[in-house]
C-alpha cells in the first residue's frame, strides 16, 4: 500500500520570529532565560532535565518558560518517531511483499509490528502509521513544522484532516497559508482558519462535499452505563447551531434558586420538554396551578402560568435567541465563493450563507467614512445600548482572552477602564469595551493580572508569572483586495 520512496527533507517552516511574537517579557526587566525560543533538539532536552541555577527573581518566568521548551522537545521528538515509523513501513512493506504477502497483507503485517512495539491496539497503531505517512508524503511543510516545535501534533493532524479531500496543489497552497500563523493559534482557531483556507481554494469542491455530507444527516442512539443513554445529532452547521442556540437560552433561564442543575443539563432537559412534551407539561413533574387536580394537562387555559417555579426550562426561557453569520459582501453579491462565518461554529461556505441571508434580516453597520471604524455611541451609561452591543460583538467575535474561543454573544461585555461616571473614566464605547467569557473574565479580576485594551480593539495581557501575551480581533472574513471585484451598485438590491 505504502509503496513511494519518502521524500527528501521538507524545507523549513516559516521563520521563528514570524509566527513566534505571542510572548514577550515585561519591558524595563532584566531578560530571563526565554527557554521557549529555543530550537528543540537532544541538547536542550539534556538542559531542560539538567538545568542550570535559576535566578530567584525570574524564577516563575523560567519555569513557565520550561514547560514551553519541554513542548517543542516533544514535538521534535514526535516528527523525529514519524519518520522512523514511515521509513519502516516502506522497507517492511517491501520485505513482506517479497515473502510472497499481497499488497493488504504486507501493509497489515507492518503495522501489527507497529503495534507491537509501541504496545498499542491495532486501530491506533493504524492511526498513528496513517500520521507519519500523510506528514512524510502528503504535508512535507507541516511535518517541518512539528520537527522544529512550531506546531503540536495536535494541530499536525488537524490540518491532515481538514486538507485530506484537497488535490496535491490545494493542499500544498492551504498548508503554505496556515503553518504562518499555526503556532500562535489554539487548535480550534487552526481548525477554523484551516477550514476557511481550504472553502477559499477549491469552492466548487467544497460546496460539492457540503452537500454530499447534508444528505447524510442524522440522529442516532446508542446505550450507556447507569441507566443513561446518548443522543447524537448529526446535522448542517446552520440547523446545528440554531438548535443548540435555542436550548442554550431555554437553559440559561430555567435554573431557579436551590436548582443544583448544570447547564448542561438544564440542556438536556430542555430538549426532552421541547420534543416529549409540546403541551407544556413540566419535565420535573412539578403540577401548576392551571394542572387539572388528577395531574393531567387541561384542554384550555395556559399549563404554565406567569411565574411558574418549575425547573422544566420551558417555562422560564427568556427572549428570542441571536445567530449571527457574516459573509463578505462580495460573496453575498455572488461576485466570489470566499467563505463565511457562522458564530459558534466558524466558516461555511458561501453559497450556504447566502441561503441564509435569504430568509433572514440583515443590519446595516455605519462607518466614519475617513477611518472605517464604526460610530461611537453611548458613551455615558453603563449598559450599552443594543447597537454599540451589537458593534463591539461584532467586531471581536469571541471572547478577548488569547485563544478562547467563546463566542462573543455569550460573553459579558466588559470595561476595559472601569466605568466611573463622577471621574468621566471607562467610558461605555467601542474603545473601551470588549467580550470576555465568565472564566476569563473572572481571571482578568485576580490579583497579578491586568488587561490593556487598545483603540484598535487589540489587547495585551499581563499574567503574574511575567509574561506578556497579546489578542487581536480576528477578521470578519480573510482580507481581500476591493480591486479584484466590481463595485457593487448600492442601488441595486443583493441577487437572491
Amino acid at each position: 500500500m505504502f509503496d513511494t520512496e519518502l521524500p527528501p527533507l521538507p524545507v523549513s517552516p516559516p521563520p521563528e520570529e514570524v509566527i513566534d511574537c505571542l510572548v514577550e517579557d515585561q519591558p524595563g526587566v532584566a531578560e530571563p532565560v526565554r527557554w521557549s525560543k529555543y530550537v528543540p533538539d537532544g541538547l536542550l532536552a539534556d538542559m531542560l532535565a539538567h538545568p542550570p541555577g535559576i535566578d530567584p527573581e525570574h524564577r516563575e518566568f523560567e519555569a513557565l518558560e520550561r514547560v514551553g521548551a519541554w513542548e517543542r522537545v516533544i514535538a521534535w521528538a514526535q516528527a523525529n518517531q514519524l519518520r522512523q515509523m514511515a521509513s519502516f513501513m516502506r522497507s517492511a512493506e517491501v520485505r513482506n511483499a517479497a515473502l510472497g504477502a499481497s499488497s493488504s497483507q504486507a501493509h497489515d503485517s507492518a503495522v501489527a509490528e507497529v503495534g507491537l512495539m509501541l504496545r498499542v491496539s491495532a486501530g491506533t497503531a493504524a492511526a498513528r502509521v496513517g500520521d507519519a505517512w500523510s506528514l512524510c508524503t502528503r504535508l512535507p511543510g507541516t511535518l517541518a513544522a512539528l520537527e522544529q516545535g512550531q506546531i503540536t501534533l495536535a494541530k499536525a493532524r488537524i490540518i491532515d484532516t481538514e486538507t485530506a479531500n484537497l488535490s496535491a496543489e490545494h493542499t500544498a497552497a492551504v498548508e503554505q497559508q496556515v503553518l504562518a500563523r499555526a503556532r500562535q493559534q489554539t487548535p480550534g482557531q487552526l481548525r477554523a482558519a484551516t477550514r476557511r483556507a481550504v472553502l477559499t481554494a477549491d469552492p466548487a469542491a467544497a460546496q460539492k462535499r457540503a452537500e454530499q455530507s447534508r444528505r447524510k444527516r442524522g440522529v442516532r442512539m446508542w446505550p450507556e452505563p447507569d441507566g443513561m443513554a446518548t443522543l447524537s445529532a448529526y446535522l448542517p452547521a446552520d440547523d446545528a447551531v440554531g438548535v443548540f442556540a435555542v436550548l442554550d437560552e431555554y437553559a440559561r433561564h430555567s435554573a431557579v434558586p436551590g436548582d443544583e442543575r448544570t447547564v448542561e443539563a438544564r440542556r438536556g432537559d430542555a430538549l426532552v420538554d421541547l420534543v416529549l412534551n409540546p403541551t407544556g407539561r413540566c419535565s420535573s413533574g412539578t403540577r401548576t396551578a392551571r394542572d387539572n387536580a388528577d395531574g393531567s394537562i387541561p384542554t384550555t387555559g395556559t399549563p404554565h402560568p406567569a411565574g411558574c417555579r418549575c425547573t422544566c426550562g420551558r417555562c422560564r426561557r427568556g427572549g428570542g435567541v441571536d445567530i449571527r453569520v457574516t459573509i463578505p459582501y462580495t460573496a453575498l453579491l455572488g461576485a466570489d465563493e470566499l467563505p463565511a462565518e457562522l458564530a459558534g461554529y466558524g466558516p461555511i461556505p458561501a453559497a450556504v450563507a447566502r441561503d441564509l441571508a435569504a430568509g433572514g434580516t440583515w443590519r446595516r453597520i455605519l462607518t466614519d467614512p475617513a477611518s472605517g471604524r464604526p460610530v461611537d455611541y453611548g458613551t455615558t451609561r453603563y449598559h450599552p445600548p443594543a447597537h454599540l452591543a451589537g458593534l463591539v460583538i461584532t467586531r471581536d467575535q469571541t471572547c478577548q482572552f488569547p485563544g478562547c474561543r467563546v463566542p462573543a454573544h455569550r460573553c459579558d461585555l466588559d470595561h476595559g477602564v472601569a466605568y466611573d461616571p463622577a471621574t468621566a473614566t471607562g467610558p461605555t464605547s467601542d474603545t473601551n469595551l470588549g467580550p470576555k467569557c465568565r472564566r476569563h473574565h473572572q481571571v482578568k479580576q485576580t490579583p497579578g493580572w491586568s488587561v490593556t485594551q487598545h483603540p484598535d480593539g487589540c489587547t495585551t495581557w499581563f499574567t503574574p508569572s511575567g509574561h506578556r501575551y497579546h489578542s487581536q480581533p480576528p477578521p470578519l472574513t480573510d482580507p481581500e483586495p476591493l480591486t479584484t471585484h466590481p463595485t457593487p451598485d448600492p442601488d441595486q438590491p443583493p441577487p437572491f
